[in-house]
C-alpha cells in the first residue's frame, strides 16, 4: 500500500496556507540552474534578495502542465493556457518567497513540536484523498498512523514536514496581517436585514429615450464648465507609445510537406495491413478521438464540416478514404457502420487527423529573423533595420501603465508593458510571440513616444463631454417628469390608472432585496433602499437613474424573519470576516511586493511570454 502511495504522489509539491475566502495553496518546484540558457544567469526573478531560478520555476510550470494533461487528457493545452499556468506558477512562487521574507523580517519561528503535531493530526489532502489510506471509501486515521511509523517512508515524511513548516509559518504571517479585522454585531444584523428584507412594488417608468436632447443645443461654455468641474476625471498618467515590427508565423512549404509525408506514411502502413485503430492512437492529432483509436461515434448528415461530411456519407462500410482536406488538416476516414432507418442518414466513423500547423523549422526560422532584426535595429536604428528587412513599422496609441499589461492593438503582454515604462533612449526589445489583429507573429518593440502625466486636452474629450451633458440633461428631465407625475397623485391606488392614462409603462416587480436586479429599474441599491423605507400602500417620490425616471407604489414589504437570524448569524459573521480579511490581505500583498521589491525577468527566457 505504501509503495503504491509513493508512486501516486502528486507531481507538484504543495504548501497549504489557510486564508480567508478559502484555502490559499502555494505550489513550488525545486532545483537550481544548471545551464547557461543562452548566456543568461538562470535567474528569472527576485523577491528581495532571494533569487528565483529558471530551473525551479520551469519545473513547477512543467509539473502543472503535466497535471493538466493527466486530469483532462481529452483537452488540448493551448498557448493561452500555457501562459496562464506560467503566470499562476509565478504568482505562487512570489507569494512563497514573500511569506519567507516576512517570517524572517518579523522574527516568526516554527518549532519542531508545532510541525510534529500538524503532521500527526492534520494529514495533507493528497493523503486524505488517496484510496490507499481509505477504508470503505473513507479516510482511515489508523492507516495514516501506520504510514507515519513506517521507517521506509522517511523521505516522504521529510517532504511533508518541510511543507508543514512552510505552511505554519505562512499562516502566522497571514494571522498577523489580518489580526486587526473584526466584525461588530450591528454589522452582522445589518447584513442579515439587507439580505433578507424584500419589497414588491408597481412602477411607472419614464424612459430616457422619451426625452431627446439636440446635441447642437449644448454650448461650448457648458462643455468648458463640465470639464473644469470634473478635471480630476481627465487627469492622465504617464503614457507610452510603442513602435513595432511583426514577422508573421505562416504555414510554410516545410509544414505542408510534413503533413503530406505523414499522411503518405500512414497510408502505406494501412496498405501493409496495420490496424487503423492502432495507427490512430499513434499518429492522429485529434486529442479527443485519437486515444480511442480515432473513433468519432455516430453522427448525422450535416454534423461535420462540408468536406468531411460529403465524403463520409458516400464511402462504403470498412473503406478507408482520404486524405480529405478540411480547415483542421488532413483526414483519413474509415466508415464503421451506416444507419439508414432513421429520419436522417447516420454513420459511425473513425479518422486519423494530421493537423496543419506551424512546424518547428518554420518557428525557428521566423524567430531567428526577428532576433536578427532586433540586433540590426539596436545597431542601425529601428526604421533603418525595418527598411533593410522589408518590414513595416506600426505604432500603438498612447497608453498608461497597467498591471494587466494591456496595450492597444497588441493586447495583454505584461513584459512589453514593463519594457515600455522601464526602457530608456532607443532601446529595442527582445522578440515576443504575439497575436496582433488575429495574426500570430514574432514582434520587436521600441518606445516611440513618452508622454508625461497631465490633463487630457479639452479638444480630445469635447465630444464625450457633450454626450455626458446630454445624458445628464435627459436624467434631469426624467426626474422632473417623474416628480410632476407624483405631484398629480393623491394616493397609491391612483398610480396605475393615471400612468395608463398618460401612456406610461407600468410594471409590477417581484419580491426584491436592495442588491437585486429589478427588471424596470436595473440594479440600483440607492433606489431600492428608498423603496424599502416605505410601508405598503405608500408612494415613492419621483426617482431617476441612468435608465429613466420612476414613481413607485409599494405593494408589499417582506420583513427579515428575525427568528432565522440565529441560524444565519455564524455564517453571516464568517462571510463578513472573510470579505474584510481578503481585502486587508490583498492590500497588504501589494504593499509587500513593493517593500521587498519583486523583479520579474521571465521575458528574458520566453519570447512568447
Amino acid at each position: 500500500m505504501l509503495q503504491s502511495m509513493r508512486e501516486n504522489m502528486p507531481l507538484v509539491m504543495w504548501t497549504l496556507v489557510l486564508a480567508f475566502v478559502a484555502t490559499i495553496v502555494f505550489s513550488w518546484g525545486m532545483g537550481g540552474f544548471q545551464g547557461s540558457q543562452g548566456g543568461l544567469d538562470g535567474v528569472v526573478g527576485k523577491v528581495g534578495d532571494t533569487e528565483i531560478m529558471y530551473d525551479r520555476y520551469n519545473k513547477l510550470v512543467q509539473d502543472r502542465l503535466a497535471q493538466q494533461r493527466q486530469d483532462k487528457p481529452d483537452q488540448e493545452i493551448t498557448d493561452q493556457a500555457i501562459k496562464q499556468v506560467r503566470q499562476q506558477a509565478w504568482d505562487d512562487l512570489v507569494r512563497v518567497e514573500l511569506m519567507k521574507g516576512y517570517q524572517k523580517k518579523w522574527g516568526i519561528v516554527t518549532s519542531d513540536d508545532e510541525v510534529a503535531y500538524a503532521v500527526r493530526n492534520n494529514p495533507p489532502e493528497f493523503i486524505r484523498s488517496n484510496e490507499n489510506f481509505m477504508t470503505n471509501g473513507r479516510f482511515d486515521p489508523a492507516l495514516y498512523q501506520e504510514f507515519l511509523r513506517d521507517p521506509n517512508q522517511t523521505q516522504v515524511l521529510l517532504a511533508i514536514e518541510s511543507d508543514y513548516r512552510e505552511s505554519i509559518g505562512n499562516q502566522k504571517v497571514i494571522d498577523r496581517v489580518i489580526q486587526p479585522v473584526f466584525v461588530t454585531p450591528q454589522e452582522v444584523w445589518d447584513e442579515f436585514v439587507t439580505t433578507n428584507r424584500k419589497f414588491k412594488a408597481v412602477v411607472a417608468t419614464f424612459p430616457l429615450t422619451n426625452f431627446p436632447v439636440d446635441s447642437g443645443s449644448i454650448s461650448l461654455s457648458e462643455i468648458e464648465k463640465y470639464y473644469s468641474d470634473h478635471e480630476s476625471d481627465y487627469k492622465l498618467k504617464e503614457r507610452r507609445k510603442l513602435a513595432y515590427v511583426s514577422i508573421p508565423l505562416v504555414i510554410g512549404a516545410e509544414d505542408s510537406l510534413r503533413v503530406t509525408e505523414t499522411v503518405e506514411d500512414v497510408m502505406a502502413m494501412l496498405r501493409q495491413g496495420e490496424s487503423f485503430s492502432e495507427l490512430a492512437k499513434e499518429y492522429s492529432e485529434d486529442p479527443g478521438s485519437g486515444k480511442n483509436g480515432g473513433d468519432l461515434g455516430w453522427f448525422q448528415r450535416g454534423r461535420m464540416v462540408k468536406e468531411f461530411d460529403s465524403t463520409a456519407f458516400v464511402a462504403e462500410i470498412g473503406q478507408v478514404v482520404g486524405p480529405v482536406m478540411t480547415r483542421f488538416g488532413a483526414h483519413l476516414i474509415r466508415i464503421e457502420a451506416r444507419d439508414l432507418n432513421g429520419t436522417q442518414d447516420s454513420v459511425k466513423a473513425s479518422h486519423i487527423l494530421i493537423k496543419y500547423g506551424i512546424g518547428p523549422d518554420t518557428e525557428a526560422r521566423v524567430s531567428q529573423k526577428a532576433k536578427d532584426f532586433a540586433d540590426a535595429a539596436g545597431t542601425d536604428g529601428f526604421e533603418a533595420a525595418a527598411q533593410q528587412f522589408s518590414l513595416t513599422v506600426e505604432t500603438t496609441a498612447l497608453f498608461p501603465y497597467s498591471e494587466a499589461g494591456t496595450i492597444p492593438t497588441v493586447g495583454a503582454l505584461k513584459p512589453v508593458m514593463d519594457f515600455a515604462f522601464s526602457s530608456t533612449g532607443d532601446k529595442v526589445s527582445y522578440p515576443y510571440k504575439t497575436r496582433i489583429k488575429g495574426q500570430e507573429s514574432y514582434t520587436v518593440f521600441k518606445v516611440a513616444d513618452r508622454a508625461p502625466a497631465g490633463v487630457t486636452p479639452l479638444a480630445e474629450v469635447e465630444s464625450s463631454i457633450r454626450g455626458l451633458i446630454i445624458r445628464q440633461k435627459q436624467e434631469e428631465m426624467c426626474l422632473q417628469a417623474a416628480q410632476q407625475f407624483r405631484g398629480r397623485l393623491g394616493s397609491a391606488e391612483q398610480l396605475v390608472p393615471a400612468a395608463q392614462a398618460e401612456n406610461l409603462k407600468v410594471d409590477t416587480t417581484g419580491l426584491h432585496g436592495v442588491r437585486d436586479f429589478i427588471r424596470t429599474i436595473g440594479q440600483d441599491e440607492a433606489i431600492a433602499r428608498q423603496l424599502l423605507a416605505l410601508a405598503p400602500g405608500q408612494l415613492s417620490p419621483g426617482l431617476a437613474n441612468n435608465r429613466g425616471g420612476y414613481v413607485a407604489a409599494v405593494l408589499e414589504v417582506a420583513e427579515a424573519d428575525s427568528t432565522q437570524f440565529a441560524a444565519q448569524k455564524d455564517q453571516l459573521t464568517t462571510n463578513l470576516e472573510r470579505t474584510k480579511q481578503n481585502r486587508v490581505y490583498t492590500d497588504w500583498l501589494k504593499l509587500a511586493k513593493q517593500e521587498l521589491l519583486v523583479v520579474d525577468n521571465r521575458y528574458l527566457y520566453y519570447t512568447d511570454f
